[in-house]
Protein backbone atom coordinates (compact mmCIF):
# COMPACT_ATOMS: atom_id res chain seq x y z
CA UNK A 1 0.00 0.00 0.00
CA UNK A 2 3.28 2.42 0.78
CA UNK A 3 4.56 1.14 -2.74
CA UNK A 4 2.98 4.58 -3.97
CA UNK A 5 4.13 6.82 -1.66
CA UNK A 6 7.52 5.28 -1.84
CA UNK A 7 7.38 6.55 -5.61
CA UNK A 8 6.18 9.94 -4.76
CA UNK A 9 9.17 10.84 -2.58
CA UNK A 10 11.62 9.17 -4.73
CA UNK A 11 9.95 11.70 -7.37
CA UNK A 12 10.08 14.91 -5.12
CA UNK A 13 14.08 13.61 -4.18
CA UNK A 14 14.93 13.46 -8.37
CA UNK A 15 13.04 17.01 -8.81
CA UNK A 16 15.34 18.50 -5.84
CA UNK A 17 18.30 17.62 -7.19
CA UNK A 18 17.65 17.96 -10.53
CA UNK A 19 19.73 21.08 -11.31
CA UNK A 20 19.46 24.72 -12.52
CA UNK A 21 18.08 24.67 -16.12
CA UNK A 22 19.81 27.43 -17.52
CA UNK A 23 23.79 26.26 -16.54
CA UNK A 24 25.20 22.57 -15.67
CA UNK A 25 24.97 23.41 -11.78
CA UNK A 26 24.03 20.70 -10.03
CA UNK A 27 22.59 22.71 -7.49
CA UNK A 28 18.08 22.92 -7.76
CA UNK A 29 18.83 26.77 -7.65
CA UNK A 30 22.31 28.65 -8.90
CA UNK A 31 22.93 32.10 -9.86
CA UNK A 32 24.45 32.59 -13.16
CA UNK A 33 26.14 36.20 -12.56
CA UNK A 34 26.86 38.46 -9.37
CA UNK A 35 23.26 40.95 -10.29
CA UNK A 36 20.81 37.88 -10.20
CA UNK A 37 22.86 36.86 -6.82
CA UNK A 38 21.68 40.36 -5.53
CA UNK A 39 18.59 39.74 -6.85
CA UNK A 40 17.28 36.49 -4.78
CA UNK A 41 19.37 37.19 -1.51
CA UNK A 42 16.85 40.40 -1.59
CA UNK A 43 14.02 37.90 -3.12
CA UNK A 44 14.79 36.09 0.06
CA UNK A 45 15.02 38.76 2.56
CA UNK A 46 11.55 40.15 1.82
CA UNK A 47 9.30 37.15 0.41
CA UNK A 48 8.60 34.16 1.81
CA UNK A 49 9.67 32.19 -1.66
CA UNK A 50 12.56 32.77 -3.57
CA UNK A 51 12.06 29.65 -6.17
CA UNK A 52 10.98 30.17 -9.65
CA UNK A 53 8.86 28.74 -12.00
CA UNK A 54 8.32 28.59 -15.37
CA UNK A 55 4.58 29.74 -17.46
CA UNK A 56 4.50 25.77 -18.84
CA UNK A 57 5.13 24.25 -15.11
CA UNK A 58 2.10 26.55 -14.25
CA UNK A 59 0.26 25.49 -16.55
CA UNK A 60 0.79 22.29 -16.27
CA UNK A 61 0.36 22.69 -12.45
CA UNK A 62 -3.00 24.11 -12.74
CA UNK A 63 -4.20 21.40 -15.28
CA UNK A 64 -3.29 18.43 -13.30
CA UNK A 65 -5.17 20.29 -10.56
CA UNK A 66 -8.37 19.88 -12.54
CA UNK A 67 -7.51 16.66 -14.29
CA UNK A 68 -7.39 14.87 -10.64
CA UNK A 69 -11.41 14.95 -10.04
CA UNK A 70 -12.55 15.75 -13.25
CA UNK A 71 -12.25 11.88 -15.05
CA UNK A 72 -13.68 10.36 -12.47
CA UNK A 73 -16.54 12.28 -10.76
CA UNK A 74 -17.74 14.72 -13.41
CA UNK A 75 -19.13 12.61 -15.87
CA UNK A 76 -21.80 10.97 -13.39
CA UNK A 77 -22.34 14.88 -12.06
CA UNK A 78 -22.98 16.32 -15.25
CA UNK A 79 -25.10 13.35 -16.79
CA UNK A 80 -27.29 13.68 -13.99
CA UNK A 81 -28.23 17.13 -14.90
CA UNK A 82 -27.93 17.13 -19.06
CA UNK A 83 -28.36 13.67 -19.82
CA UNK A 84 -26.85 12.99 -23.33
CA UNK A 85 -26.35 16.30 -23.66
CA UNK A 86 -23.16 16.33 -20.95
CA UNK A 87 -20.89 16.56 -24.05
CA UNK A 88 -21.53 20.06 -25.02
CA UNK A 89 -21.47 21.39 -21.39
CA UNK A 90 -17.27 21.75 -21.08
CA UNK A 91 -17.66 24.07 -24.09
CA UNK A 92 -20.33 26.47 -22.71
CA UNK A 93 -18.63 26.33 -18.95
CA UNK A 94 -15.22 27.17 -19.95
CA UNK A 95 -16.00 30.55 -20.53
CA UNK A 96 -15.39 30.90 -16.38
CA UNK A 97 -12.47 29.04 -16.95
CA UNK A 98 -10.38 31.85 -19.54
CA UNK A 99 -12.04 34.39 -17.55
CA UNK A 100 -9.98 33.21 -14.38
CA UNK A 101 -7.17 33.25 -16.50
CA UNK A 102 -7.34 36.84 -17.58
CA UNK A 103 -8.84 38.60 -14.14
CA UNK A 104 -5.56 36.90 -12.40
CA UNK A 105 -3.33 38.26 -15.16
CA UNK A 106 -4.77 41.70 -15.29
CA UNK A 107 -4.58 41.67 -11.62
CA UNK A 108 -1.16 40.47 -11.66
CA UNK A 109 0.14 43.26 -14.17
CA UNK A 110 -1.41 46.27 -11.87
CA UNK A 111 -0.21 44.41 -8.79
CA UNK A 112 3.06 42.73 -9.93
CA UNK A 113 4.99 40.55 -7.10
CA UNK A 114 1.83 40.28 -5.16
CA UNK A 115 -0.61 37.33 -4.38
CA UNK A 116 -4.33 37.27 -4.48
CA UNK A 117 -4.06 37.60 -0.48
CA UNK A 118 -1.95 40.47 -0.69
CA UNK A 119 -3.69 42.48 -3.37
CA UNK A 120 -7.05 41.43 -1.44
CA UNK A 121 -6.45 44.59 1.52
CA UNK A 122 -4.63 47.08 -1.48
CA UNK A 123 -7.88 46.97 -3.38
CA UNK A 124 -10.47 46.74 -0.93
CA UNK A 125 -8.92 48.05 2.64
CA UNK A 126 -7.18 46.51 5.54
CA UNK A 127 -10.48 45.16 7.18
CA UNK A 128 -12.68 44.27 4.47
CA UNK A 129 -9.87 42.85 2.76
CA UNK A 130 -8.40 40.95 5.16
CA UNK A 131 -11.62 39.18 5.82
CA UNK A 132 -12.13 38.85 2.36
CA UNK A 133 -9.21 37.36 1.66
CA UNK A 134 -9.38 34.91 5.09
CA UNK A 135 -12.84 33.59 3.17
CA UNK A 136 -10.84 32.94 0.07
CA UNK A 137 -7.91 30.87 2.50
CA UNK A 138 -10.69 28.95 4.64
CA UNK A 139 -12.79 27.80 0.81
CA UNK A 140 -8.79 26.44 0.04
CA UNK A 141 -8.43 24.82 3.16
CA UNK A 142 -11.86 23.37 2.71
CA UNK A 143 -10.78 22.28 -0.83
CA UNK A 144 -8.30 20.25 0.30
CA UNK A 145 -10.23 18.87 2.60
CA UNK A 146 -12.92 17.45 -0.10
CA UNK A 147 -10.23 16.26 -2.67
CA UNK A 148 -8.22 14.56 0.46
CA UNK A 149 -11.65 12.24 1.67
CA UNK A 150 -12.91 11.60 -2.35
CA UNK A 151 -9.36 10.32 -2.45
CA UNK A 152 -9.35 8.23 0.65
CA UNK A 153 -12.70 7.21 -0.19
CA UNK A 154 -12.23 5.74 -3.70
CA UNK A 155 -8.98 4.12 -2.91
CA UNK A 156 -10.87 1.95 0.31
CA UNK A 157 -13.85 1.25 -2.39
CA UNK A 158 -12.09 0.37 -5.30
CA UNK A 159 -8.75 -0.97 -4.39
CA UNK A 160 -8.23 -1.71 -0.73
CA UNK A 161 -11.21 -2.11 0.86
CA UNK A 162 -9.31 -2.99 4.40
CA UNK A 163 -7.61 -0.11 4.76
CA UNK A 164 -9.15 2.92 7.12
CA UNK A 165 -9.54 5.69 5.15
CA UNK A 166 -7.22 7.56 7.45
CA UNK A 167 -4.53 6.03 6.51
CA UNK A 168 -4.74 7.25 3.17
CA UNK A 169 -5.15 10.74 4.39
CA UNK A 170 -1.99 10.82 6.74
CA UNK A 171 0.45 9.57 3.57
CA UNK A 172 -0.71 11.73 1.17
CA UNK A 173 -0.58 14.93 3.61
CA UNK A 174 2.54 13.77 4.77
CA UNK A 175 4.44 13.10 1.27
CA UNK A 176 2.93 16.31 0.07
CA UNK A 177 4.12 17.87 3.69
CA UNK A 178 7.76 17.00 2.27
CA UNK A 179 7.37 18.80 -1.35
CA UNK A 180 5.26 21.88 -0.27
CA UNK A 181 8.43 22.59 2.60
CA UNK A 182 10.69 22.52 -0.46
CA UNK A 183 9.28 25.05 -2.44
CA UNK A 184 7.22 26.09 -5.66
CA UNK A 185 10.10 25.33 -7.71
CA UNK A 186 10.28 21.64 -6.76
CA UNK A 187 6.08 21.50 -7.35
CA UNK A 188 6.57 23.12 -10.89
CA UNK A 189 9.35 20.33 -11.91
CA UNK A 190 6.88 17.21 -10.53
CA UNK A 191 4.13 18.64 -12.18
CA UNK A 192 5.54 19.07 -15.45
CA UNK A 193 7.63 15.48 -15.24
CA UNK A 194 4.06 13.54 -14.74
CA UNK A 195 2.47 15.29 -17.28
CA UNK A 196 3.25 13.02 -19.87
CA UNK A 197 2.73 10.06 -17.94
CA UNK A 198 -0.66 10.61 -17.09
CA UNK A 199 -1.69 11.60 -20.60
CA UNK A 200 -0.16 8.47 -21.81
CA UNK A 201 -1.78 6.23 -19.02
CA UNK A 202 -5.28 7.73 -19.93
CA UNK A 203 -4.90 7.10 -23.54
CA UNK A 204 -3.83 3.86 -23.14
CA UNK A 205 -7.14 3.19 -20.82
CA UNK A 206 -9.51 4.75 -23.95
CA UNK A 207 -8.29 3.35 -26.75
CA UNK A 208 -8.97 -0.49 -26.38
CA UNK A 209 -12.90 0.34 -25.84
CA UNK A 210 -13.74 2.69 -29.19
CA UNK A 211 -14.45 -0.34 -31.17
CA UNK A 212 -17.52 -0.79 -28.74
CA UNK A 213 -18.19 2.89 -28.56
CA UNK A 214 -21.80 3.48 -30.14
CA UNK A 215 -21.93 7.17 -31.89
CA UNK A 216 -26.00 7.07 -31.69
CA UNK A 217 -25.80 7.01 -27.70
CA UNK A 218 -25.33 10.96 -27.88
CA UNK A 219 -28.44 11.68 -29.55
CA UNK A 220 -30.79 13.19 -29.95
CA UNK A 221 -29.31 16.67 -29.43
CA UNK A 222 -30.95 19.03 -26.96
CA UNK A 223 -33.97 16.95 -26.84
CA UNK A 224 -34.77 18.86 -23.61
CA UNK A 225 -34.09 21.91 -24.78
CA UNK A 226 -30.69 24.20 -23.79
CA UNK A 227 -31.51 24.45 -20.17
CA UNK A 228 -29.81 21.32 -18.79
CA UNK A 229 -27.33 22.31 -20.80
CA UNK A 230 -26.73 25.39 -18.89
CA UNK A 231 -27.20 23.73 -15.62
CA UNK A 232 -24.36 21.25 -16.72
CA UNK A 233 -22.74 24.47 -17.40
CA UNK A 234 -22.99 25.33 -14.27
CA UNK A 235 -22.17 21.90 -12.26
CA UNK A 236 -18.71 22.08 -13.92
CA UNK A 237 -18.01 25.23 -12.15
CA UNK A 238 -16.69 23.02 -9.49
CA UNK A 239 -13.51 22.45 -11.52
CA UNK A 240 -13.09 25.89 -14.29
CA UNK A 241 -12.74 28.93 -11.73
CA UNK A 242 -9.77 27.21 -9.94
CA UNK A 243 -7.94 28.67 -12.92
CA UNK A 244 -8.26 31.49 -10.47
CA UNK A 245 -5.04 30.07 -8.24
CA UNK A 246 -2.93 31.02 -10.84
CA UNK A 247 -3.01 34.01 -8.69
CA UNK A 248 -0.75 32.41 -5.91
CA UNK A 249 1.71 31.20 -8.47
CA UNK A 250 2.33 34.41 -10.61
CA UNK A 251 4.50 35.99 -8.59
CA UNK A 252 6.99 33.17 -8.86
CA UNK A 253 6.99 33.21 -12.68
CA UNK A 254 10.75 33.03 -13.63
CA UNK A 255 11.74 36.18 -14.97
CA UNK A 256 13.42 34.85 -17.93
CA UNK A 257 9.90 32.96 -19.32
CA UNK A 258 7.12 35.28 -19.24
CA UNK A 259 4.92 33.26 -22.01
CA UNK A 260 1.88 33.82 -19.66
CA UNK A 261 -0.11 32.87 -23.08
CA UNK A 262 0.53 28.89 -21.92
CA UNK A 263 -2.11 29.48 -19.08
CA UNK A 264 -5.21 30.18 -22.04
CA UNK A 265 -3.81 26.65 -23.28
CA UNK A 266 -4.17 24.76 -20.30
CA UNK A 267 -7.88 26.04 -19.91
CA UNK A 268 -8.00 24.98 -23.62
CA UNK A 269 -6.78 21.25 -22.46
CA UNK A 270 -9.41 21.00 -19.64
CA UNK A 271 -12.12 21.48 -22.42
CA UNK A 272 -10.81 18.73 -24.79
CA UNK A 273 -10.60 16.49 -21.58
CA UNK A 274 -13.69 16.77 -20.37
CA UNK A 275 -15.43 16.72 -23.87
CA UNK A 276 -13.49 13.77 -24.40
CA UNK A 277 -14.22 12.33 -21.11
CA UNK A 278 -18.05 12.60 -21.65
CA UNK A 279 -18.22 11.50 -25.32
CA UNK A 280 -16.56 8.04 -23.99
CA UNK A 281 -18.19 7.38 -21.16
CA UNK A 282 -21.63 8.49 -23.16
CA UNK A 283 -21.03 6.30 -26.24
CA UNK A 284 -19.46 3.58 -23.80
CA UNK A 285 -22.01 3.37 -21.27
CA UNK A 286 -24.87 5.55 -22.58
CA UNK A 287 -27.91 5.43 -19.65
CA UNK A 288 -26.05 3.27 -17.77
CA UNK A 289 -23.81 6.01 -17.16
CA UNK A 290 -26.74 7.03 -14.21
CA UNK A 291 -25.48 4.22 -12.12
CA UNK A 292 -21.80 4.65 -11.34
CA UNK A 293 -20.65 7.04 -9.28
CA UNK A 294 -17.39 7.15 -11.06
CA UNK A 295 -17.73 5.83 -14.82
CA UNK A 296 -14.94 6.35 -16.33
CA UNK A 297 -13.30 3.70 -13.44
CA UNK A 298 -16.07 1.66 -14.31
CA UNK A 299 -14.75 1.19 -17.85
CA UNK A 300 -11.34 0.88 -16.96
CA UNK A 301 -12.32 -2.42 -15.74
CA UNK A 302 -13.78 -3.52 -19.05
CA UNK A 303 -10.09 -2.80 -21.07
CA UNK A 304 -7.79 -5.65 -21.92
CA UNK A 305 -4.75 -5.54 -24.64
CA UNK A 306 -4.05 -8.24 -26.82
CA UNK A 307 -6.56 -10.54 -24.70
CA UNK A 308 -3.62 -11.29 -21.80
CA UNK A 309 -3.38 -8.11 -20.06
CA UNK A 310 -6.53 -7.39 -18.45
CA UNK A 311 -7.77 -5.29 -15.15
CA UNK A 312 -6.14 -2.24 -16.21
CA UNK A 313 -8.10 -0.63 -13.09
CA UNK A 314 -4.87 -0.46 -11.86
CA UNK A 315 -3.76 2.28 -14.25
CA UNK A 316 -6.57 3.90 -12.99
CA UNK A 317 -4.99 3.91 -9.26
CA UNK A 318 -1.50 4.85 -10.66
CA UNK A 319 -2.96 7.84 -12.42
CA UNK A 320 -5.23 8.95 -9.05
CA UNK A 321 -2.29 8.97 -7.02
CA UNK A 322 -0.22 10.97 -9.00
CA UNK A 323 -3.30 13.30 -9.68
CA UNK A 324 -4.24 13.83 -6.46
CA UNK A 325 -0.56 14.07 -5.50
CA UNK A 326 -0.14 17.16 -7.95
CA UNK A 327 -3.31 18.78 -6.93
CA UNK A 328 -2.60 18.42 -3.20
CA UNK A 329 0.69 19.60 -3.45
CA UNK A 330 -0.26 22.87 -5.37
CA UNK A 331 -3.24 23.49 -3.14
CA UNK A 332 -1.39 22.68 0.34
CA UNK A 333 1.24 25.39 -0.88
CA UNK A 334 -1.95 27.79 -2.00
CA UNK A 335 -3.00 27.60 1.25
CA UNK A 336 0.22 27.87 3.51
CA UNK A 337 1.58 30.84 1.80
CA UNK A 338 -1.63 32.43 1.48
CA UNK A 339 -1.96 32.11 5.19
CA UNK A 340 1.86 33.23 5.74
CA UNK A 341 1.09 36.08 3.68
CA UNK A 342 -2.09 36.89 5.64
CA UNK A 343 -0.49 36.88 8.68
CA UNK A 344 2.64 38.84 7.58
CA UNK A 345 4.75 36.36 8.30
CA UNK A 346 8.46 35.92 6.78
CA UNK A 347 8.20 32.37 5.83
CA UNK A 348 5.34 30.00 5.22
CA UNK A 349 7.60 26.74 6.02
CA UNK A 350 7.05 26.59 9.56
CA UNK A 351 2.84 26.62 8.65
CA UNK A 352 3.25 23.34 6.75
CA UNK A 353 2.73 21.13 9.36
CA UNK A 354 -0.33 22.99 10.98
CA UNK A 355 -2.00 22.94 7.94
CA UNK A 356 -1.56 19.79 7.19
CA UNK A 357 -2.94 18.58 10.00
CA UNK A 358 -5.70 21.15 9.61
CA UNK A 359 -6.85 20.21 6.16
CA UNK A 360 -6.91 15.70 7.50
CA UNK A 361 -9.52 17.10 10.60
CA UNK A 362 -11.59 18.97 8.17
CA UNK A 363 -11.90 16.14 5.87
CA UNK A 364 -13.37 14.30 8.33
CA UNK A 365 -14.79 16.64 10.26
CA UNK A 366 -16.61 18.55 7.52
CA UNK A 367 -17.52 15.24 5.68
CA UNK A 368 -19.51 12.39 7.92
CA UNK A 369 -19.91 9.83 5.05
CA UNK A 370 -19.38 9.71 0.87
CA UNK A 371 -23.34 9.90 0.26
CA UNK A 372 -23.15 13.20 2.03
CA UNK A 373 -20.34 14.25 0.39
CA UNK A 374 -21.94 13.12 -3.21
CA UNK A 375 -25.24 15.36 -2.16
CA UNK A 376 -23.17 18.44 -1.04
CA UNK A 377 -20.92 18.33 -3.74
CA UNK A 378 -23.86 19.86 -6.39
CA UNK A 379 -25.25 22.44 -3.88
CA UNK A 380 -23.25 22.99 -0.72
CA UNK A 381 -20.09 23.14 -2.10
CA UNK A 382 -20.80 24.41 -5.48
CA UNK A 383 -22.07 27.15 -3.74
CA UNK A 384 -18.76 28.18 -1.95
CA UNK A 385 -16.69 27.19 -4.80
CA UNK A 386 -18.27 29.71 -7.27
CA UNK A 387 -18.14 32.26 -4.13
CA UNK A 388 -14.19 31.94 -3.55
CA UNK A 389 -13.32 31.56 -7.05
CA UNK A 390 -15.75 33.38 -9.02
CA UNK A 391 -16.87 36.18 -7.05
CA UNK A 392 -14.30 37.03 -5.22
CA UNK A 393 -12.10 37.55 -8.54
CA UNK A 394 -14.60 39.46 -10.08
CA UNK A 395 -15.61 41.89 -7.55
CA UNK A 396 -11.21 42.33 -7.10
CA UNK A 397 -11.30 43.13 -10.64
CA UNK A 398 -13.82 45.14 -11.62
CA UNK A 399 -12.84 47.50 -7.68
CA UNK A 400 -9.17 47.90 -9.50
CA UNK A 401 -10.47 49.35 -12.26
CA UNK A 402 -12.96 51.60 -11.17
CA UNK A 403 -10.00 52.94 -8.68
CA UNK A 404 -8.14 53.81 -12.32
CA UNK A 405 -4.12 53.42 -11.61
CA UNK A 406 -3.03 51.03 -9.05
CA UNK A 407 -1.86 52.55 -6.04
CA UNK A 408 1.78 52.35 -5.07
CA UNK A 409 2.65 48.93 -3.22
CA UNK A 410 4.72 49.61 -0.35
CA UNK A 411 8.17 47.45 -0.41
Amino acid sequence: MLLPYFSLSILIFLARFNGCSRCSSRWPRCYSNRSEQTYFIIKERYDIEAGKISSAQLACMLFLSLLATATLSSPSLAYNVSHTDMWMTPIIGCVTGFASIYIALSLHRRYPGRTIVQYCELILGPVVGKFISLTFLIVCLMMNANQLRQFSELMSMAFMPNTPLVVFACTMVLVSSIAVRLGVEIIGRLALSLTPLIVVIVVVLILPLIKEMEPDRILPIFSQGAAPVLRGAITLQLWYPMYMYASMFLPYLSKHDQNKGRLYWAVGWSVVTFTLTFLYVLMALGTATNFFSYPFLQLSRYVSIASFMTHLDSLIMIVWVMDVFIRTIVMYYAATSGLAQWFKLSSYKPLTLPVGLAIILLAFWSIPDATTYNYSLGHIILFYYIYAHLCIPIVLFATALLRGSSPKIPT
